[in-house]
């Protein structure tokens, strides 16, 4: 536990929002990739499954930066400005937790039941929503305290100066490596290729941090040709041309529009030029 209020409020209610996700997850797997309880899901259909989708595309990137960035900055007390992006990533994925949540509670109580389930499906689908609306409720108050704190402790503001010198996420990313790769004998090995990594990242002229928007554009079209691999795996062949075009269409308009809401809040990518606390 820190010391310091603003730092231990953030990882309580970081560490809340995390198993808030995890929860969730677990219901979203039951309810989508597991055939037997998928049958008696009342939220397996769209609109109510179109919600789940969305929200397996926004939570990874979102709750996957913020684990990261949690992680690395795993001292006695964080700078002001990483603890904001951190309370940042956390409440927005408990937001799109709790809005996948309210889509499943709506298809619980609307559509109606395929009858009886004597195996206990929907026993443990309703145990499963109860306990991630519960863990994300909890995550939410504490949200909601951790700014307190930070607002009355004067938290550094996200648009102030000292951004431009913070880590982003290939930064925070990279150091995490070095970390891990330390202790098993692998450190100067993964040094080096951290290194020539951070090179690119600031020299070369097709770098992502040179282009923001077009790396976006670009993890766009690979998650929606991956999503539609997936699903022909997952599913089975597509019904027609154009219901693989709407896939991925849809898939792909999802990864470009969370990438660019959270490029800047949760900064993904730094613009070449600022500075970083990259990998030692």
């Amino acid at each position: 536990m820190s010391p310091e209020p603003v730092t231990r409020s953030t990882r309580l209610a970081a560490n809340a929002a995390a198993i808030a996700v995890v929860v969730y997850a677990a219901l979203w797997f039951a309810t989508t990739q597991v055939r037997a309880i998928r049958e008696v899901s009342p939220f397996a259909e769209d609109p109510w499954d179109a919600v789940a989708s969305y929200a397996a595309i926004f939570l990874p990137m979102v709750a996957g930066a913020t684990w990261i960035r949690s992680v690395r900055h795993r001292g006695a007390i964080l700078p002001p400005a990483t603890a904001a992006r951190i309370r940042w990533g956390a409440g927005l994925a408990v937001g799109i937790v709790l809005a996948s949540l309210a889509a499943d509670l709506i298809a619980f109580v609307t559509v109606p039941g395929p009858g009886p389930a004597p195996d206990g499906r929907i026993a443990l689908i309703s145990g499963l929503l109860a306990a991630a609306s519960v863990g994300a409720a909890v995550a939410a108050v504490l949200l909601v305290r951790a700014a307190f704190v930070a607002r009355d402790a004067r938290s550094t503001r996200l648009d102030s100066p000292l951004t431009s010198q913070e880590p982003d996420i290939v930064d925070d990313l990279l150091a995490l490596a070095e970390d891990v790769a330390r202790p098993i004998g692998l450190g100067r090995p993964v040094g080096r290729l951290s290194a020539a990594i951070e090179r690119f990242l600031v020299r070369s002229a097709i770098s992502p941090r040179r282009h923001r928007f077009a790396f976006g554009v670009v993890l766009a079209v690979a998650a929606a040709f991956s999503f539609e691999v997936w699903h022909a795996l997952v599913e089975g062949g597509w019904s027609s041309p154009a219901a693989v075009v709407a896939f991925g269409v849809l898939a792909g308009l999802g990864v470009l529009g969370i990438y660019l809401a959270t490029l800047t809040p949760l900064r993904l990518l730094r613009p070449v030029g600022s500075q970083g606390s990259g990998p030692s």
